[in-house]
């Protein structure tokens, strides 16, 4: 029997799916990742960690076909975006990742953007503005503080092709990640010459673009050994966690759209038009599936924002939360909280932003916080919703994945607060099941959106109740005159 694996390189751990020809899961295995916080802002990991978690999910998953009769035919992988991750001559790695969600390069974004000749041009060459969260800006910073590492460094990557990279020894990337560099010229769909150019970054230190589901090699002969891994079997490019994410539940075409409530949260709409928001409030990427390109937005404290308050201020388990939650009205008895834990993205692109629990009085208890944790984090998803329906992107089939999906009280606010039906995909597993799509369609050389719609199926879906769309409308234009507000008074020195 031929089993193919979807492999995630996430954030708080390393995530693989074994999954059979028609698309069942037949074993999940996972590791955990720590973050490191060198400075207030700064966040990093060790590819080294991601490595050895890989190696440890591979493994396990590979004893599990041999159980079954059957051996992994093609691995893909999915990762973390925009993570910096810097190789010497030799393959080494030089320093730690700077992760996605580091802020320490706000200075180096308002100086690419100079560079580039102002925001207009640089969303007319990348289709995006210029945020502390992507790769450029990290290279630059590394170069301007770190000079001896920067004169080392033979090749950068991004997380998921570090893997394959020591899975083959193949330096390569595909669009959907390089897309979030800002080194990607989202039109042209190639690395952009100009950028490249105007900020003496050498071509030679980037890995070559394929396509997501473009076999890259096959795995290096001592490593099947250690990992009890055929011989044959391939290695296949992969793509960025959320367009795999997008691909898993088959958001893959004009008028699907996918709501991931996770770490962060995102709404992304699949286009095949080639304009990015005029004002850069939504990200513009490259989808797993050929000749298409997404609208993303981004609320980077999501459940996280749920998993601050319930570490540092809450005793009690996700059951009891969700339960306590659905007792609180509509509005959090006046409270309202801004999700801004650690800046915002979308529509903002805001570093400065901070978390703000606004309206407290003598008469609120902690639920009545936690209800406002969950409100001010369907109201930042609806920022970014609002956004994609204004440049044109249609919302015929609103779906959702993500560790917070698992919430039904948040499932069902988030339809109130959108004022559309969610649909609960039945297979949810996030990036890692894109991934097994694109191991599976590079193996066959089928189009892994065909596979996409021949393996999704439909869980559950949750209809807006009207008299509770009402009751949010209200909440949500006071959330965002809240931010407007307070806008300034973020910033430094304010």
């Amino acid at each position: 029997m031929n089993f193919f694996v979807g492999l995630d390189i996430g954030t708080t751990g390393i995530k693989g799916i074994l999954v059979d020809e028609d698309g069942k899961i037949q074993a999940i295995e996972g590791e955990r990742l720590a973050l490191f916080t060198p400075q207030p802002g700064w966040s990093e990991q060790d590819p080294q960690e991601w490595w050895s978690a890989a190696k440890e999910v591979l493994k396990k998953l590979s004893q599990r076909a041999k159980q079954m009769n059957g051996e992994i035919r093609a691995i893909s992988t999915s990762g973390q975006m925009h993570s910096l991750v810097t190789l010497d001559e030799n393959g080494e790695v030089l320093r730690s990742a700077i992760l996605w969600c580091d802020q320490r390069t706000h200075l180096q974004c308002e100086k690419i953007t100079q560079s580039l000749g102002g925001e207009e041009k640089v969303l007319q060459r990348v289709g995006n503005s210029i945020l502390p969260g992507f790769t450029l800006p990290k290279i630059l910073w590394v170069r301007e503080n770190e000079q001896q590492i920067y004169e080392k460094i033979d090749k950068i990557l991004l997380p998921k092709d570090f893997i394959n990279y020591m899975l083959t020894n193949e330096i390569a990337t595909d669009h959907s990640d390089a897309s979030g560099t800002m080194l990607y010229n989202i039109f042209e769909m190639n690395w952009d010459r100009e950028v490249l150019k105007v900020l003496d970054i050498p071509r030679e230190m980037l890995p070559k673009i394929v396509a997501s589901n473009e076999i890259i090699g096959r795995v290096k002969k001592d490593l099947c050994e250690e990992l009890e891994l055929d011989e044959r079997t391939i290695v296949v490019a992969g793509g960025a966690d959320n367009a795999c994410a997008a691909l898993g539940i088959s958001v893959t075409e004009p008028g699907d759209i996918m709501i991931s409530l996770g770490t962060s949260g995102t709404v992304l709409g699949p286009t095949l038009g080639r304009d990015p928001d005029p004002e850069g409030r939504v990200h513009f990427f490259a989808h797993t599936v050929s000749q298409t390109r997404y609208h993303m937005g981004v609320t980077l404290s999501a459940t996280y924002s749920l998993e601050w308050f319930k570490e540092r201020f809450l005793n009690a388990d996700y059951q009891t939360i969700n339960e306590e939650v659905q007792k609180i009205p509509i509005g959090s008895n006046g409270v309202i909280f801004l999700p801004y834990l650690n800046g915002e993205r979308s529509p903002h692109k805001d570093p400065h932003a901070r978390g703000v629990f606004f309206g407290l009085s003598s008469f609120n208890g902690k639920w009545d916080l936690v209800r406002a944790i969950f409100e001010g984090v369907a109201f930042g998803i609806r920022d970014s919703f609002e956004v994609l329906k204004e440049i044109g992107i249609c919302a015929e089939n609103v779906r959702i994945t993500g560790g917070g999906s698992k919430s039904p009280v948040w499932n069902a606010m988030l339809a109130d607060v959108l004022n559309t039906e969610i649909q609960k995909p039945l297979i949810d597993e996030g990036a890692s099941y894109g991934a097994a799509i694109l191991a599976f369609s590079g193996f066959e050389g089928v189009d892994p959106a065909e596979i996409s719609k021949t393996w999704f199926r439909i869980k559950d879906r949750t209809k807006p109740q009207s008299e509770n769309t009402e009751k949010y409308e209200k909440a949500y234009h006071k959330f965002r005159e809240i931010y407007r507000t307070l806008k300034d008074l973020f910033r430094p020195n304010t």
